[in-house]
């Protein structure tokens, strides 16, 4: 099968771009022939040029062809979809995140963001996303019916020794520094157990922004050495923050699944994460969130800083609860699903 996968070719690593890259690079090693086209701009907000380069990649591909549209793009550009589709192109959005979850917008930038993502997203063939939250909470938001999950797989790792008995519990933060991970939330519990031993790591960018700048002033009122913000990550670098890790912090306020969670678990990390969002999905494989003991981790309401810190100090302080949570990711990560997996319950439904 040939498709076509149509990507923001954003420069730096994001749950979206990873998921876009790994999930061609298992369809090809399925036997399928996947073009990969970056349409470069600031999306949703782009260019009038940038929209015409999408409205040209989407127009030109043959009658007939399968396109996978990152949701980025299509979500601010539905006639550029409907055209496509009046073109006999089918056009399947790949929806990481609607547009009017991100945090920071006011109601006016909420409301035209919904407007035109859901004419983008009825004009298209269907829509893929990536959890079984992020596809009831399209049909809640648009009340659409070709709505599909198609969940993230899981690259083998090697389990993360973490700090062992050798050093601090560490905690890591992989994400953007934006203001829907919730970073200042963290910071506030970490700062009611100063008292106890820890570091943390809060991996991402960018940091030369207004926000990155305000949780640096935040951090820099905890002791030094506590918290580290080293960027971006990548290779060997990411590797060796991972193997240090005792515990992934991602309490967002909205989050489709949270690939970081497991890529945690396929560590034997375990995570607490955000209630009300995909990442709950993601640390529990699908089953119900309780605080019974079986859970790699916990939910909290990321609103709250005080149950957060609470959370935190309980966990470094009882090593039986960290060895329960230990255990629990370890047996999560033999049940993973894979990339390959991710690549078929595509096809499934693309190509019935």
């Amino acid at each position: 099968m040939d498709l076509t996968l149509v990507d923001p070719g954003a420069p730096g690593p994001s749950g979206g771009t990873i998921y876009n890259d790994r999930l061609a690079a298992a369809l090809g090693d399925a036997g399928h022939r996947v073009t990969m086209i970056p349409v470069r701009g600031d999306w949703p907000d782009a260019s009038a040029h940038h929209h015409r380069v999408l409205a040209a990649a989407l127009r030109d591909s043959p009658a007939g062809s399968v396109v996978l549209v990152d949701g980025l793009m299509a979500s601010a550009a539905p006639e550029a979809v409907r055209a496509a589709v009046d073109a006999g192109v089918i056009v399947w959005v790949l929806l990481h995140l609607p547009l009017p979850a991100e945090t920071g917008l006011s109601g006016a930038e909420q409301a035209a963001f919904a407007a035109s993502e859901e004419a983008s997203l009825r004009h298209a063939t269907g829509v893929i996303c990536t959890s079984n939250w992020a596809r009831e909470d399209l049909q809640r938001r648009y009340r659409l019916d070709r709505v599909h999950s198609v969940p993230p797989g899981t690259e083998p790792a090697e389990i993360a020794p973490g700090s062992s008995q050798e050093g601090s519990p560490h905690l890591l933060m992989l994400g953007s520094l934006t203001p829907r991970k919730n970073h200042s939330v963290v910071l506030a519990a970490l700062a009611d157990v100063v008292d106890l031993p820890w570091t943390a790591s809060l991996v991402g960018g960018p940091l030369d922004g207004a926000h990155a700048t305000g949780l640096r002033e935040l951090a820099g009122k905890l002791p030094p050495g506590r918290v580290a913000f080293p960027g971006v990550l990548r290779g060997p670098a990411l590797d060796a923050d991972w193997a240090r890790t005792d515990l992934l912090l991602l309490p967002s306020v909205a989050e489709t699944f949270g690939m970081v969670v497991t890529e945690g678990l396929a560590r034997g990390i375990p995570g607490v994460v955000g209630r009300g969002t995909g990442a709950v999905e993601a640390l529990t494989g699908g089953t119900a969130a309780n605080d019974d003991g079986n859970l790699p981790g916990a939910v909290v309401d990321p609103s709250d800083p005080d149950r957060l810190s609470e959370l935190l100090r309980t966990w470094l302080t009882d090593a039986a609860l960290r060895q329960s949570w230990r255990t629990a990711a370890l047996r999560r990560r033999d049940t993973l699903p894979t990339w390959a997996t991710t690549a078929t319950t595509l096809l499934k439904i693309i190509d019935p």
